[in-house]
């Protein structure tokens, strides 16, 4: 398999379709092992970490065959709205997850906000400890879900429009 151009949707929904099924067996874990993942100091109800996590999950299966519809020849039976509407939800939702919460480790790395993004924090922000280089890994791999999951659906989206525009053979 061979692609031509970073231009062409289908090397980035394989890459999302990989992100997101990353995303589906982490989240499934987390509901399997639920109370590891809620951690020991949780005092939220079990049913609603379960319920959240379980969107995730399906939201992750969902997102796999959308973008993969919209590559795939058998998505052509499936009407675009169908699949383009979520994949533009799912862009939103890792662009609003991962951009802000990415900039702002970033900036504390580098010093430029000692105190987190707003100045919220009490103490300078220890860029050393687990839970900030934690925070580093899970903040990238949101920015990394939305660096996919948008050119892979506004490219798909284009070639939509430039198929539909273009004249049909007879």
């Amino acid at each position: 398999m061979r692609f031509d151009s970073v231009k062409s949707p289908t090397g980035w929904a394989y890459a999302a379709a990989v992100w997101l099924a990353v995303s589906f067996v982490w989240h499934l874990q987390m509901g399997i092992m639920y109370r590891n993942a809620m951690g020991p100091g949780s005092t939220g109800p079990v049913w609603a970490f379960l319920a959240y996590d379980g969107l995730i999950t399906g939201m992750s299966i969902a997102g796999v065959v959308c973008v993969l519809a919209a590559v795939k020849p058998w998505g052509r039976r499936i009407p675009p709205r169908l699949a383009r509407w979520p994949l533009w939800f799912g862009c939103a939702l890792l662009a609003l997850r991962g951009v802000p919460g990415l900039v702002e480790n970033i900036t504390v790395a580098t010093g430029v906000t000692p105190y987190g993004l707003l100045g919220m924090e009490k103490e300078s922000v220890d860029t050393g400890s687990w839970e900030f280089r934690k925070s580093m890994v899970i903040n990238s791999y949101f920015f990394l879900g939305a660096a996919t999951l948008i050119p892979a659906t506004a490219l798909s989206a284009r070639r939509v429009r430039v198929a539909r525009s273009a004249p049909q053979r007879v």
